[in-house]
């Protein structure tokens, strides 16, 4: 019985690495996503501003705006270049970490199916409960040690009765006949246990039951946290996530739009340009990394 219950748990272990190895691979995708979302904004004000840069430069050769504007602007260039070549290496980095989960060389070429894209989730907490108290592969690991233990203590008290040894023997002398001397035996052994009685084996095996059902107490708060954690931070994050889909993106973009019109109509400076480059692009990299987040919880 209590190997049965060793060969369960050893199975229902394997099921929780296999569990955990399914949310690393999860986590090592959507940091790919992140990372392609994180690339595409910073091309975007590059490509944005390298745009900026040409025009300025004429207008600068031309004498109609001065050289520490068009420095600033060339120096806003270089900084989202740097954005770029970090966020291709955070690329590469995260595929790496994919292929290595997958088992896939680095020749292989990954290329993902889908994008970082919002997707509304609301599960229902009291499911989410009931599932995780009931399905989680930890939790009946503890449950089947706890089983296991159980078992080993009945094996324990089941050496306190001694084992009784029985035999039987035939003993012949002398050569083949009628009067051959014929012994026949048998004997009974049943051990006087007068003083061990498996005491200690039976006070170790107690001891390893409560200590189970201890560890198996605590899985179970853990698990429970662990669940209520996860849903309030997903709650959050859909929140925050909901709060930027509701303009406040949109208003970044045009507000950037606006700056860039009227600096070039000569309605803004270099400063309030680069400004509102700053604030489109720190609500929308914030946005990028609230969206990773929710995906994530």
């Amino acid at each position: 019985e209590s190997a049965a219950y060793g060969t369960q748990s050893a199975e229902a272990g394997f099921e929780d690495a296999v569990r955990q190895l399914t949310f690393t691979v999860k986590d090592a995708y959507f940091r790919v996503q992140l990372a392609q979302r994180r690339l595409a904004l910073a091309e975007e004000n590059r490509d944005r501003f390298a745009r900026i840069l040409e025009v300025n430069t004429i207008r600068f050769k031309k004498g109609y705006i001065a050289e520490v504007d068009l420095i600033r602007i060339r120096l806003q260039v270089v900084d989202f270049q740097s954005q770029v070549i970090q966020s291709i290496q955070e690329g590469n980095a995260a595929r790496a970490d994919l292929r290595v989960l997958l088992s896939l060389s680095a020749s292989v070429e990954t290329v993902l199916t889908t994008e970082l894209e919002y997707r509304p989730v609301d599960p229902d907490i009291a499911a989410l409960r009931r599932a995780a108290m009931e399905s989680r592969p930890d939790i009946r690991v503890k449950r089947l040690t706890q089983s296991q233990r159980k078992a080993e203590l009945k094996l324990a008290k089941a050496y306190r009765i001694p084992d009784i040894t029985a035999g039987t023997g035939l003993a012949i002398q002398g050569s083949r006949g009628p009067d051959n001397q014929t012994q026949l035996g048998f004997s009974l052994g049943v051990p006087l246990p007068l003083f061990n009685r498996n005491q200690g084996g039976i006070a170790q095996a107690e001891v390893s039951v409560q200590m189970a059902e201890a560890d198996l107490n605590k899985t179970l708060v853990q698990a429970e946290n662990q669940v209520e954690i996860a849903y309030r931070n997903l709650v959050d994050s859909r929140r925050l996530v909901e709060a930027y889909r509701a303009g406040v993106l949109d208003d970044a973009r045009s507000t950037l739009t606006i700056v860039e019109r009227a600096y070039e109509r000569g309605g803004a400076t270099i400063l309030d340009l680069l400004d509102a480059a700053r604030t489109s692009r720190l609500i929308q990299q914030n946005y990028i990394e609230t969206l990773f987040n929710y995906q994530r919880n």
